[in-house]
């Protein structure tokens, strides 16, 4: 990992993705330390916690209520990527390149799939997961993951041509009822029941220990029964998200997230054969530049009519890559014999090339392995520049208006002159958007934070500084410097929400005057026991005006 660290360093110095570094911390690995994946079990398995515990945290942002507001991502958005894509690629490979079916298929299958781990990672970092273009890929990324599971078991099928298809789907059919009432009824009690527990002990090592061993139990529980881990793993982060104990779990994990998924890609440097690479890196990078172009399009084609033109192109650059569940499709595939260049057909068949005619199935895996390494390699510099790759290629194509509202633009970035003895307003509410009318007319700079993106597109036609935001995520008040703010004030109506936010705060600056709004006695009472700058009780207040009034007005009637 040491090697890690110091390339991660220095090609963050020089503005390139740290994922490029772990990738080249595995080749160095291989080739001057002569330690190689397959010699290394433990290593793999290690790798694959990495996927685990990032499904896991997916599963803690999207609870089961959060998921039915994301049925259309999830179940037409996904399931129309994986059909098209699946379509279109079977189609290239079987009629165009001339592969034999069984080759066609899993190829289609594989490269229809994209980079969880790289993805979602990135909409977590930039807080964009609730975007429109965010929540696209989120619901097509869970229906791949969800797709995988099929996948696997046509696998089973094509290296089993006697293996009856109506035991295997009755047999799956079971496994995955079983699953489900294990986790989802049970082990949602149980879950709740023993994090209430570690918690009451407030020793975080048990906390940890109990996290641990659900993520692990149900990742152990859905491979029993035939599913990937992973789907496991999500299961669970989903039933704690609807726990009271989700932002804790989440903030423990985050580091281990991180590091196992640095190893996961130092595995997939370790499979990478140099000399094999070099020969034939001139069609590889043809080969993966053509293919996220296609990926790109298909995505793209269906897209544009649901969620309209900029955000079309975004969900569909973002996910043009081939995903981490590929090298383990063409991993099973490879073991069973049935990756193969018997053609039937197609334009490969009429090139006489001694490649093509002595080519070996570990050769064909190698080939397959390193495309979905370089467009994992791709993703990072395609997704930092989202917006500019989308705006240049609608241009292009004559696709954008100049008249159409840019629905897409997130203020996440705020100028940095603004961050400084500034009001931050949590809320966009009607309070909120009152608030910033009034700075706007007063020498203070004022910025509001909200999670609701119509709020804050609202606030975009309104001229004022509203940024979309999760004021429950401690970073997005570390970007807005709130260190340096003149005073926080929260306008939110959730009581849970604002006292996440007012914790996330004080651990940045304990001393920053934090203004709260509240409509609850009962909260009144606790945020004034947080010893806060100032709390005020809306409906009290209101009362108080009126009943002035109402004197003011019996004042004058007397008078008179």
């Amino acid at each position: 990992m040491s090697m890690a660290v110091i390339s991660g360093i220095i090609l963050n110095k020089l503005n390139i993705p740290a994922i490029i570094g772990y990738i080249l911390t595995g080749v160095l690995t291989t080739y001057f330390f002569g330690l190689k994946l397959e010699d290394n079990e433990r290593l793999n398995e290690l790798a694959e916690l990495g996927i685990i515990f990032l499904m896991f945290m997916i599963g803690l942002e999207f609870s089961f209520k959060t998921m039915s507001n994301i049925k259309k991502e999830v179940l037409l958005f996904g399931g129309l990527q994986v059909f098209l894509s699946m379509l279109a690629f079977f189609g290239i490979c079987f009629f165009v390149m001339g592969f034999n079916f069984d080759t066609s298929i899993i190829v289609a299958s594989a490269v229809s799939l994209s980079s969880t781990a790289i993805v979602l990672k990135h909409l977590n970092d930039v807080n964009q997961t609730q975007t429109p273009y965010g929540k696209n890929c989120v619901g097509i990324l869970i229906f791949q993951d969800i797709a995988v599971i099929p996948i696997l078991l046509m696998i089973k099928l094509l290296s089993n041509k006697e293996a009856e298809i109506s035991t295997l789907l009755l047999t799956t059919s079971v496994s995955a009822v079983i699953v489900l009432l294990l986790l989802l009824l049970p082990g949602r009690f149980v879950a709740k029941a023993i994090l209430r527990s570690s918690a009451k002990m407030k020793t975080d090592e048990v906390f940890l220990g109990v996290v641990l061993l659900i993520i692990l139990g149900a990742a152990y529980i859905s491979n029993y029964f035939g599913f990937s881990m992973s789907l496991g793993a999500f299961l669970a982060g989903m039933i704690i998200s609807n726990t009271p104990y989700k932002y804790q779990v989440g903030a423990v994990l985050v580091y281990f997230r991180d590091l196992l998924l640095g190893i996961f890609f130092i595995t997939i440097g370790m499979q990478i054969d140099v000399v094999f690479l070099l020969k034939y890196f001139i069609i590889i990078i043809f080969l993966v530049a053509g293919l996220i172009i296609a990926k790109t399009a298909i995505m793209y084609i269906f897209l544009v009519f649901f969620s309209g033109v900029k955000t079309g192109m975004k969900t569909a650059l973002s996910l043009s890559q081939i995903g981490e569940f590929s090298f383990a499709i063409f991993l099973l595939a490879s073991q069973n014999q049935i990756l193969n260049l018997h053609l039937e057909g197609g334009i490969l068949k009429y090139i006489n090339s001694n490649f093509l005619d002595n080519i070996t199935p570990d050769e064909i895996y190698q080939f397959l392995t390193l495309m979905v390494i370089f467009s994992m390699i791709a993703t990072p510099f395609i997704l930092n520049k989202i917006d500019q790759y989308s705006d240049s290629i609608l241009k292009f194509l004559h696709l954008s208006k100049t008249n159409e509202v840019n629905t897409e633009k997130v203020h996440t970035a705020v100028p940095d002159e603004l961050l400084n003895k500034h009001v931050i307003v949590c809320g966009y509410g009607i309070l909120g958007q009152g608030l910033l009318s009034y700075f706007a007319g007063t020498e203070l700079k004022a910025v509001a934070i909200d999670f609701n993106y119509e709020r804050v597109e609202k606030g975009y036609r309104n001229n004022h500084n509203v940024i979309y935001g999760d004021i429950t995520n401690k970073t997005i008040f570390r970007e807005m410097q709130v260190e340096k703010s003149t005073a926080v004030i929260i306008c939110v109506e959730s009581i849970s929400v604002a006292e996440r936010a007012i914790y996330h705060i004080l651990s940045i600056s304990k001393f920053c005057k934090i203004i709260v709004y509240t409509k609850n006695n009962e909260s009144e009472a606790k945020y004034k026991d947080m010893g806060l700058y100032s709390v005020i009780n809306g409906k009290r207040e209101i009362a108080t005006m009126i009943a002035n009034m109402v004197t003011e007005a019996s004042k004058e009637e007397n008078d008179s």
